[in-house]
């Protein structure tokens, strides 16, 4: 429970932090997703609800506190497809999916899902044009998370799960 408390802590300090900078590329809408590395931490550290309780917390929390309603209902949308489809990788972690391929695909899914919400939002299937260039960045963003999700969870797993 301990772990579950700093993991979500660190979620929505991470969120916050990268709010406050803007990537230096000219597409709208673009983030690192840096707090999808605890969310991947806390799946293969403490399992998939878990995993759930966390993001659920982090996307509420960060909303009410300072990005409103709007900021809720996308963050929702990607965040429960991101770890369903991060989820769904887990599960096949002993057939040669890694931690950087559950990553990718949590990191296209969150885009999939925010477009998915916009278009219902904004009524419109015209939105639906920005989603390559969203995959794109996804599978980019969702490898360099992976990677530092890679070198965290071993040495987590050292401090936290020694029983195991």
């Amino acid at each position: 429970m301990t772990l579950s408390a700093i993991l979500t802590a660190v979620a929505i300090a991470i969120h916050f932090a990268e709010s406050l900078f803007a990537l230096p590329v000219a597409i709208p809408g673009i983030k690192l997703g840096l707090s999808n590395i605890v969310s991947l931490v806390a799946l293969y550290l403490l399992g998939p609800l878990v995993s759930f309780v966390i993001l659920l917390l982090r996307v509420f929390m960060t909303s009410f506190l300072y990005g409103g309603f709007s900021a809720l209902i996308f963050s929702l949308a990607g965040g429960i497809l991101s770890i369903a489809a991060m989820t769904l990788v887990w599960k096949y972690r002993n057939k040669g999916f890694g931690i950087v391929s559950a990553s990718v695909a949590g990191g296209v899914c969150h885009n999939i899902g925010q477009i998915l919400a916009a278009a219902v939002v904004m009524r419109t299937k015209s939105i639906f044009y920005y989603l390559p260039v969203l995959i794109v960045t996804g599978v980019a963003t969702g490898i360099i998370t992976g990677i530092v999700a890679g070198i965290v969870i071993p040495r987590l797993r050292n401090v936290y799960c020694r029983d195991e």
